[in-house]
């Protein structure tokens, strides 16, 4: 059974068998460690201490071994699948390892590239040696891995003959060879864990050794966290990247659609349609199926992919969208919104509250300090209750143990002087209980928290916090205010955890403004089937040309086409909301209306043109007029006056409705022997009676009566 802890960190081979640990070393052998499944294994080992492991092409290509094989950007922010490993490794046969660096990972390198800084490095901090140590393939000199914690920040720095490797960089890791030269481990054993004083060192010491040494600002001593993205270089993808993005692509789908999503990839990077032509068609034909399917021959193939490729450069190259920073002031509305829906409206206001008063993400911050900075916004219990919320078993503020800075110091003993270091209980608090405090979380560890994206913040104000549903009406009214537009009240209610009553509530309060929409759909004979006999269409009606309303029924829509009205279906669709006292456009539904309109005019036009015996007018009514139309009584739901057309009715009744289904009603089948003869309504249930594989009879008996095959 395979370890949880890797070789490379235990040094035990009775734990990891396949390693060859030499004898009185530090490290371990690398002799075997340049096949596949040594790379997929020790990267299975990397994934699972957490790293973000990328492919490099090592050895397969000499002149770039560093190089990672594909495009890495996507992997700062989510860790690979063992699948993707073994397409890299056994599949591809990359022949190199790296490990992503920064929060992904929680990891930091130092990387020396002189051999006399290391020295001075060495004699300054030696504690920050004992830690897992890296000796590189070209220069043989170390890379110290450090593991940061999620409450800290240390950004990528560059300096002469040294480089941090944090967010935004790689670093290259055993067991890859370079040169026939391996990455081997030299000191095993877990990463040391960076504190504040260490994060301080290693920024002085590389900062020191800049080309152009700054002037650096005295730092607290406790440190204002950041919560920044760094930006992620975008150089042009070379031909070998396209290669090995496409044969990735095809792992995940089809060879159709990785060709197509490549050469998207390509256009927005630069590449013409003949240059990305050249790279990929020869690959693209001499791929194989992920699954069986009919032989082609490699002509049909090569035609397959010049299609696929004109396709994806049929439209313009995207742009590049800038990389969002998550916001140091508020929250972002994705976490506010998640926060809300779980009913933790009072952690949102804590954490809007307390940026507001200036406090940072990773600041540490007094609990007393908390509650009397938001005195007067968000009361006591709220905030308590608040700073004690949890998700999934995880604390959303981190506590700290009350820490004391003490003028001691046994570890630097280099001098006579004193150094300021962090002490447990040193020194005694003074009256009353130790104070509590606590690290504010930032927008990406709440983001990654909750599982939502980074998005942008709307503006909030010291007074929307005042109470939970303030702050729930300003959200919803700086939505509207943002974006207005057509939106489902179901959905504004879940976004925010109420009910559709409060959001109409909310709308009087604000107030929100909102019109009803409607779809607008021309009723003529051919699409009157879709008009129901019986009930209604709620939340529907329709309209004649001049304006009347009538309920959304078929009988009445044809008795208004008969009657040479022009008629069409509205029914109802979500509300149209804004904010303010002026109502703002609405192209979407203004394009939607003159395309109506253009479809109508254009069938108009065409019924004009063709023979009279089939103009608009005899398309648009029946061949047959209804009879007795304007004798029809007022009230039908009583027995007609005449016996005979009543005993006509109950025939009508009988005959289309059986003991389970119920088809039509006495008062439609009152309107049917109203609107037509006896002798057409007979001879129309004669021929219903014949067919007996009729699915819906009182459809079938209204068309046939409209129509001229009865006599």
């Amino acid at each position: 059974m395979r370890p949880d802890v890797p070789a490379f960190i235990s040094h035990d081979s009775e734990n990891f068998p396949y390693v060859q640990v030499k004898p009185g070393s530090l490290g371990f052998d690398l002799q075997f460690f340049n096949d596949s499944q040594t790379l997929l294994t020790l990267a299975e080992a990397y994934s699972a201490l957490g790293y973000s492991v990328i492919p490099l092409l090592g050895d397969r290509d000499l002149s770039r071994p560093k190089v990672p094989a594909i495009p890495w950007g996507g992997f700062q922010t989510y860790r690979a699948s063992l699948n993707d490993y073994k397409q890299w490794f056994t599949e591809s046969g990359f022949a190199g390892l790296g490990i992503v660096t920064g929060r992904i990972s929680q990891l930091v390198v130092l990387d020396f590239d002189s051999e006399s800084l290391y020295t001075d490095f060495k004699t300054q901090y030696p504690d920050l040696l004992e830690t897992h140590t890296v000796r590189s393939a070209t220069r043989q000199l170390p890379h110290l891995y450090f593991k940061l914690p999620p409450h800290l920040y240390l950004a990528s720095q560059k300096g002469q003959g040294i480089d941090l490797l944090s967010d935004g960089h790689y670093v290259v890791a055993p067991p890859t060879f370079i040169n026939d030269q391996p990455y081997q481990v030299t000191r095993g054993g877990m990463p040391k864990i960076l504190t504040e004083r260490d994060v301080r060192r290693l920024t002085a010491f590389v900062s020191g050794h800049k080309p152009h040494r700054p002037v650096i600002a005295a730092q607290s001593e406790l440190p204002v966290i950041r919560d920044t993205v760094a930006p992620i270089p975008s150089p042009k993808p070379t031909s070998i990247d396209l290669e090995n993005l496409y044969r990735y692509h095809c792992q995940k789908s089809g060879r159709n659609e990785a060709l197509f999503k490549t050469s998207l990839y390509a256009r927005d990077a630069g590449w013409n349609e003949l240059e990305t032509q050249q790279c990929l068609v020869n690959v693209h034909v001499e791929q194989s199926a992920r699954t069986s399917q009919p032989a082609e021959r490699p002509a049909q193939r090569q035609h397959e992919a010049l299609k696929t490729i004109h396709s994806a450069f049929s439209r313009p190259a995207r742009s590049a969208k800038p990389r969002m920073a998550p916001p140091n002031d508020q929250l972002s509305n994705s976490v506010r919104e998640a926060l809300i829906q779980q009913g933790m409206t009072g952690v949102v206001r804590t954490i809007e509250g307390l940026y507001q008063v200036g406090v940072r993400p990773g600041q540490m911050y007094a609990v007393k300090d908390a509650v009397q900075s938001l005195k007067g916004v968000v009361g006591r219990d709220s905030v308590l209750a608040a700073l004690q919320t949890q998700h999934h078993g995880q604390r959303l503020f981190t506590p700290l143990n009350p820490r004391h800075y003490v003028a001691t110091d046994h570890s630097l003993d280099v001098s006579k002087n004193a150094y300021l270091i962090l002490s447990e209980n040193q020194e005694k608090v003074g009256m009353g209980r130790p104070g509590h405090h606590f690290l504010m979380p930032s927008n990406s560890e709440l983001c990654r928290l909750f599982g939502v994206k980074v998005t942008t913040s709307d503006p909030l104000s010291r007074e929307d916090l005042v109470s939970a549903r303030q702050t729930r009406m300003a959200l919803h009214r700086e939505l509207i205010k943002r974006r207005p537009g057509s939106y489902p009240q179901r959905w504004l209610a879940q976004r925010l955890g109420v009910s559709r009553r409060t959001i109409h509530a909310y709308n009087q309060l604000i107030p929100i403004h909102s019109r009803a929409m409607f779809l607008e759909t021309f009723i003529n004979w051919k699409t009157i089937e879709r008009l129901p006999f019986d009930e209604a269409l709620q939340g529907a009606f329709l309209q004649t040309g001049q304006g009347k309303k009538y309920p959304a029924l078929r009988i009445i829509a044809a008795q208004l086409l008969a009657n040479g009205h022009s008629l069409s279906l509205n029914e109802r669709t979500v509300n149209f909301y804004w904010y303010g006292d002026v109502e703002p456009p609405m192209p979407q539904m203004i394009q939607i209306r003159h395309q109506q309109v253009q479809k109508q005019l254009a069938q108009t036009a065409f019924l004009a043109q063709i023979k009279p015996s089939t103009s608009s007018e005899a398309y648009l009514r029946p061949r047959h007029q209804p009879v007795n139309v304007a004798k029809t009584p007022k009230n039908i739901h009583r027995p007609l006056a005449d016996t005979g057309q009543e005993a006509l009715v109950q025939h009508i009744y009988n005959t289309l409705n059986t003991a389970v289904d119920k088809h039509l009603s006495l008062v439609n089948a009152r309107r049917i022997v109203l609107m037509h003869s006896e002798d057409r309504v007979r001879a129309a249930l004669k021929c219903l009676q014949q067919r007996k594989t009729v699915i819906n009879p009182t459809g079938f008996l209204t068309t046939l009566l409209r129509s001229n095959h009865l006599k």
